[in-house]
This record gives C-alpha cells, structure tokens and sequence, in this order.
C-alpha cells in the first residue's frame, strides 16, 4: 500500500466502496497517532504501555482485514512477525526494547512486511545516526565502541548471557521509538 498521495486516482474497491485515499487516511492516522503517543510515553516513562501496543495491533489487523478481506490477515501477520524475526537477536542482548520491537510490529500491522521493512531499515540508520550524534555530544565516542567489543568478546568467550545495557550509564542509552516514529514519517512522507 503506497502512501497518501494527491494525484492518486481514487479506485473504488469491491468491499465498501471506498477510495484508496480515504483507507489511506484510516491507516496513516491511527498508525501516527499511536506512534506519536507512544514516543511522548517512552521519553517520559522510558517504556512504552503494553495497552497501547494491543490497541495498535488490533486497530491494523482491522484495518488490513478491512481493505483486503482474508487476505489482509496473511499481510498483518507479515507485517506483526518481521520485527520480531529481524530483531529478535537485539532484543535477546537487551541491545533494543521489547516496546521498540512491539511498536515496529503494530506499524508492520498497518503498513504489511514490505513498508515494515522499510521502515526498520530506516529506524536503524537513523537510530545509528542519533548514537553517534549522542556519543559525539557526551563525548563517550571511543569508550562505547571499548564497551561493545568487550560485551561481545565476553559472549563468544563464555557463551554467557547478560544484558548488553547492563553495565551501562544513562548517556549510553537512548527511546529507540523516536527513530521508530521518524521511520514511519519517512514512509508516510515518500522518502522511503
């Protein structure tokens, strides 16, 4: 599914007889929103409310299940299960918060695996690029680098698992929804 667009022809479909641009409205909004609410609650909280999370899941299984019937359930299901298989590995080293993951998948919900991946292709560069502009500002550029090859040679020597946040102070941490949601504006927007 493309993005809002004024020169879109407006098509009618057989379920409803909607127009793109109007299910287009009904997907982007909800989906902004909730993003939008959910990084206010994450920079305040530093989690993101598991409530909101299933509000957004259910609003996209709805909305996809609307706009393709059947169908929409197997794009849902696409969409909700690629963050979790992308970055299930971040998550099990605590290098990324459930709540980003599950933001990714309720934006998967809405969006289907295609735009989802997109968008956490993006949310990672531009999370990269808010790291290094962070470790630039803290000035805390080489010892995060000392940190992350210690952690990971500390895995492979031991195979023991502990979170990779764990030792780590507030400046080296960051909301992940924040490039979550400046992804989703990307794709909203046609950069991506």
């Amino acid at each position: 599914m493309t993005a809002l667009s004024c020169d879109m022809p407006c098509r009618m479909i057989a379920a409803g007889g909607m127009c793109d641009d109007y299910l287009n409205m009904i997907q982007i909004f909800p989906l902004l929103l909730l993003t939008e609410a959910a990084v206010l609650y994450d920079l305040s909280s530093g989690r993101i409310p598991n409530s909101m999370i299933l509000a957004g899941l259910g609003m996209g299984l709805i909305y996809q299940t609307v706009w393709l019937g059947p169908a929409g359930i197997l794009v849902y299901l696409g969409g909700v299960l690629l963050p979790l298989l992308l970055l299930g590995t971040l998550y099990y080293f605590r290098m990324i918060g459930a709540g980003d993951i599950k933001l990714l998948c309720v934006a998967g919900g809405f969006l289907g695996p295609a735009a989802c991946f997109s968008c956490i292709v993006c949310s990672i560069l531009l999370g990269g690029v808010i790291s290094l502009i962070l470790t630039l500002y803290y000035r805390n550029l080489l010892q995060r680098f000392l940190y992350f090859f210690e952690y990971m040679g500390e895995y492979t020597r031991t195979k023991t698992w502990c979170s990779y946040l764990q030792n780590t102070d507030r400046q080296a941490r960051f909301c992940f929804s924040v490039p979550v949601f400046l992804s989703i504006l990307c794709y909203i927007g046609g950069i991506i």
